[in-house]
């Protein structure tokens, strides 16, 4: 039931994606586009950092077993921490707004209100996934936040932009999109809320709850080495954004974004599965039972993703076609940017089993990837542009899925590569190389006329 809740919800998910993509980038244009490629990467990064490693640490508090505390004060002590550091983030940014944004979004200081909404979001769908179920985080993530914005993005091209305030001001369109984003952040959060309280009501658990400010602290010492871990890795696909922007100009960096979000399709499959698994990890005892899910759920997710990809390689052209003129140069970027996501996904659950039992590695290796990868693209793409920040992606996924790998088999003796992962690979280069005897799969990609 668990995974086909997650299945469904996964290509509920994707369809949403792609028709708000496709929406965005044919009718707000791509200035627009970037526009808000660049806002919702400087509020996410933000929010990551917020959320404090909460969607992973909540969940082993709640399965701690002997503990005097219930459930509903470990959940009112980590909201209390992401409403502190969400509000210390936003006042920071409200009062540095003005120097730090451009011209065209001075008058956009309510975007900031996104960071705790996305912070409190994570925290409550966490939450609810304590009693081994995925339904609700999936309806939360699959259903209300990508279709609220979506349909919120449409409403307000047609309805909002173009307004006159009382003070004068005229809604660009730029801000039309944009408060449709934040809109759908407070919908998500609202829903997030929402489902937790119905599914502690449905397992008959109370949320009351008397937090300490010690219990606070406490949570915050626990929580400090994997909040650096998440925000380093969520850093990835947010500082190769900004350096190509310094070296490479809007255009280059426009059709990047674009590719990166295509290549989101394939980095959500990690997260929709993640929850299966990170309970088992949290709350197991036994190192045989978690590498064996481990295992077999690795060769599951690279398994998919590897398909969208071998999908993609086929029918890219065509799709990138369907964003508007001037995309389809990016066809191979994309397909770079997915190989990237494919060893990020398939193999960063290794670091599950150490998030729970050996927190210190997890910051350490994202750290290393991170400072390859800032190297990578500082230097490539100056010389080949969005392909060239594609690559450098891509090399440093692989460096970190090679140091997730090894020390996983190294603590835990866990073997999540073998033969059948080769096997998968080499099924969907032959899948490829058929379909190009009648399909410009290459010239797509730019390795022929």
């Amino acid at each position: 039931m668990g995974a086909w809740q997650i299945l469904s919800g996964f290509g509920v998910r994707m369809l949403a994606r792609v028709l708000l993509l496709t929406f965005v980038a044919r009718m707000y244009g791509l200035s627009d586009f970037g526009r808000l490629g660049e806002t919702v990467a400087l509020l996410e990064l933000l929010a990551a950092f917020a959320t404090f490693g909460l969607s992973k640490v909540l969940l082993g508090k709640l399965g701690e077993e002997g503990t005097l505390k219930s459930p509903g004060e470990h959940i009112a002590e980590a909201i209390i921490l992401v409403v502190a550091l969400s509000g210390v983030i936003t006042t920071i940014l409200w009062a540095a707004w003005p120097y730090v944004v451009t011209d065209s979004l001075a008058q956009s200081q309510f975007l900031i209100l996104g960071i705790p909404l996305i912070a409190l979001s994570e925290v409550a769908t966490t939450a609810t996934r304590h009693f081994r179920t995925v339904f609700w985080d999936t309806l939360v993530k699959a259903l209300v936040k990508p279709w609220s914005f979506l349909l919120l993005g449409v409403a307000a091209f047609y309805w909002v932009r173009g307004i006159s305030m009382p003070s004068g001001h005229i809604v660009t369109s730029e801000q039309a999109l944009l408060a449709a984003y934040v809109c759908s952040l407070l919908l998500t959060a609202i829903a997030s809320f929402f489902a937790m309280a119905k599914a502690y009501s449905r397992e008959q658990h109370s949320l009351r709850a008397r937090p300490s400010i010690s219990g606070v602290f406490a949570l915050a010492r626990t929580s400090l080495p994997i909040a650096l871990n998440d925000t380093g890795v969520f850093a990835f696909r947010r500082i190769d954004i900004l350096l190509l922007a310094m070296v490479a100009g809007p255009k280059a960096t426009g059709i990047y974004y674009l590719a990166q979000q295509i290549g989101t399709i394939v980095e959500k499959v990690r997260y929709l599965f993640e929850p299966m698994l990170a309970p088992i990890v949290a709350q197991s005892r036994s190192l045989d039972t978690i590498g064996t899910h481990l295992s077999r759920l690795v060769l599951f997710i690279f398994s998919v993703q590897l398909a969208i990809i071998c999908l993609f390689i086929i029918f890219g052209g065509s799709i990138m076609d369907w964003f508007g003129l001037g995309f389809a140069a990016g066809t191979l970027v994309v397909t770079i940017i997915l190989a990237g996501e494919l060893m990020d996904g398939s193999f960063g659950l290794c670091e599950l089993p150490m998030v729970y039992r050996n927190p210190i590695w997890p910051p350490r290796m994202v750290l290393a990837a991170l400072m390859l990868e800032i190297f990578l693209v500082w230097f490539l793409a100056g010389k080949y542009g969005a392909l060239g920040a594609a690559i450098g992606f891509a090399m440093s996924m692989t460096a970190l899925a090679i140091m997730r790998v090894w020390m996983v088999h190294r603590l835990y003796q866990f073997k999540v590569i073998g033969p059948r992962h080769l096997m998968a690979v080499a099924a969907a280069i032959a899948t490829c190389l058929i379909a190009s005897t009648f399909m410009p799969v290459l010239a797509n990609l730019g390795l022929t006329q």
